[in-house]
């Protein structure tokens, strides 16, 4: 299981990403998928570049120094506001790491609640501008509520379903020494 990992102030120039969210097209979801509100495609179909680079950013706090192969992973835009509901709200995700960055202001009660079992509570994240959280993608969770939302919940969400390490780089402890 991979842990939690919180990074505040993830993109250098965040107005630039939003900038980017509202030149894309939202679409609602399916029948067979699950959550709430809109989302756009991933964004591997209009930019690359950037998909990539978020993807490699979120994986070096898991992998750092290597050299990684990922694959069925998906990094979009997502519009939630107050009203709008999936199938469950708690959920799990079929994929290895799930993250999500907030992009709109919010607090501790329009965040993330993760949990240990799907009836115990073990972390609820705020919805921190510019904050990336990351998180084990078999874990059970979803957004905190909507209740506190002004005008609407935007998020930038990413599920990798398939992470390999090609080489690790050696790492040298020089204090660390286990016997």
């Amino acid at each position: 299981m991979l842990p939690t990992i919180i990074v505040d102030d993830f993109f250098d120039d965040v107005e630039k990403i939003i900038k980017l969210s509202k030149t894309l097209k939202y679409y609602p979801r399916n029948q067979n998928e699950n959550w709430p509100g809109l989302r756009t495609k991933s964004l591997h179909l209009t930019n690359y570049d950037l998909f990539n680079d978020i993807v490699l950013k979120i994986l070096s706090y898991y992998y750092p120094p290597s050299q990684l192969k990922y694959s069925d992973t998906f990094v979009g835009f997502s519009k939630l506001k107050y009203g709008d509901k999936g199938k469950t709200r708690f959920h799990y995700d079929n994929f290895k790491l799930a993250a999500v960055i907030y992009l709109s202001d919010g607090d501790m009660k329009s965040g993330t609640t993760l949990f240990h079992t799907e009836k115990e509570k073990q972390i609820v994240i705020a919805n921190k501008f510019n904050t990336m959280v990351a998180y084990d993608g078999g874990k059970y969770h979803g957004f905190t509520g909507l209740k506190t939302v002004k005008k609407e919940r935007l998020t930038l969400n990413i599920f990798i379903k398939s992470i390999e390490v090609i080489k690790w780089k050696s790492l040298e402890f020089k204090y660390l020494h286990i016997n």
